[in-house]
């Protein structure tokens, strides 16, 4: 028998993606059953949001880790290699093993309909149970309720920011989209609701008080006290339950600081004392690309994945902090988003804005960009032409360039730098 090369094995799960979403829990369920229920075998901590739960798990996992548990993260989407997805400590998985269990798994895979998404979800929830974790960081992918991941019986769920986004798929008001998200609530276990509108408040609680799951709305629980940015990080003081939590946190921006209150409240819940020392260790120990990411430090180039309304509103508050309210935006955004909130967004930054496109079929060509009223004299032809003009236009030699829009600008920008290690 000839041993399948890992090539043809992730073009094969690649090939799973399918048109549109195909968002439907039994068929995971099946596929899991059939599995063994890997998911099972190690206490979950489940994290659902549109903007910060990417941020909010990184961080989770590395204080984790720093107190001494062996935790596995799984995150989505990913930046180069799907591998990056699925780690225990800062360790990816490896193609050895996807390659081994996604073709142990192929008949089933081919006989359920599994997705591209279910299948790393799997892979996840099975590599965790090899490596025999103490705990589990699992990031939902989309949405919540009918999201792959949502097979788990958490320890404890976390819902960060919600707002708009996917509304073809979520639905197209605030309340809808934070009901998709609720549906991680299992009965009896604790639910942490981090900064929300009110809307999103009321609809997390009435959805905990359905199901008597212990409800605590993080702002009320977590009291930021003190922020001080300098540098590429800032030194932030926390409250909870009459204990102060001083740390530096490696992350820019307020919204960073509301998804550490996050962490910080689920720690609390799972008994942890919370030990500043211990819990900037696993800061300093965190690797998390894509969230406001120094490429280069002369001149600054920064690379933040903020694709939505709502992540770019807090980037763009973020640089102002920094007080780099001249930062030149370079931005390339995806063809299946809605993009006009976030042209009107930039349309009052006070730097210069140039649009781009990223390699593939997914981006927003220069035809749309122009029918939505972008000057063409701002638009650049490729990542790099955009960052050749964006040096033309800098004004002075402290100014910086942040790179912006979506995750998949990260496998041509990456190579344009020196800081391209993915580990």
């Amino acid at each position: 028998m000839v041993k399948p090369d890992s090539k043809s094995v992730f073009d094969y799960i690649f090939g799973l993606t399918v048109p549109g979403v195909k968002l439907e829990l039994s068929r995971v369920e099946e596929f899991m059953n059939r599995l063994g229920n890997p998911h099972t075998a190690y206490p979950v901590i489940h994290i659902a949001g549109t903007n910060g739960k990417g941020s909010t798990a990184a961080m989770l996992a590395a204080i984790l880790r720093a107190y001494g548990k062996k935790t596995g993260l799984f995150t989505s989407p990913h930046l180069i290699t799907p591998n990056e997805r699925i780690r225990v400590g800062n360790t990816l998985v490896s193609d050895e093993f996807i390659v081994r269990k996604v073709e142990e798994w192929r008949v089933h895979i081919d006989e359920l309909g599994i997705t591209f998404f279910e299948v790393l979800t799997a892979l996840g929830m099975e590599y965790f149970k090899q490596q025999s974790v103490d705990y589990a960081v699992i990031e939902t992918g989309l949405g919540g309720r009918l999201d792959a991941t949502n097979v788990v019986d958490p320890v404890a769920s976390i819902i960060t920011s919600v707002s708009m986004d996917h509304e073809n798929i979520l639905g197209d008001n605030l309340s809808q989209i934070a009901g998709e998200k609720a549906g991680i609530i299992k009965s009896m276990r604790p639910i942490f609701l981090g900064k929300n509108p009110d809307i999103v408040q009321r609809v997390v609680e009435q959805k905990s008080q359905l199901v008597a799951a212990p409800y605590v709305y993080v702002p009320d629980q977590v009291k930021i006290e003190a922020i001080k940015s300098h540098g590429m990080s800032q030194r932030i003081r926390c409250t909870i339950a009459g204990q102060a939590v001083e740390v530096e946190l490696p992350l820019l921006g307020r919204h960073q600081v509301e998804n550490f209150t996050n962490v910080l409240a689920g720690l609390y819940e799972l008994g942890f004392s919370l030990d500043a020392s211990i819990i900037q260790k696993g800061l300093d120990d965190m690797i998390w690309h894509g969230r406001m990411q120094a490429l280069q430090k002369e001149p600054l180039v920064l690379y933040d994945v903020a694709h939505n309304p709502e992540g770019l509103a807090r980037l763009l508050d973020a640089l102002q902090e920094l007080g780099r309210a001249d930062t030149i935006i370079v931005a390339a955004f995806n063809a299946r988003k809605n993009i006009q909130p976030m042209l009107d967004l930039l349309n009052k930054w006070s730097g210069e804005v140039i649009f781009t496109a990223f390699s593939g079929h997914s981006a927003v060509e220069k035809e749309v960009l122009l029918q939505l009223g972008v000057n063409p004299d701002m638009i650049a032809s490729d990542l790099q032409t955009a960052y050749t003009r964006s040096l033309e236009l800098r004004s002075n030699d402290r100014q910086s360039i942040c790179f912006i829009g979506s995750h998949y600008l990260a496998e041509s920008l990456f190579p344009m730098f020196d800081n391209s290690d993915q580990s």
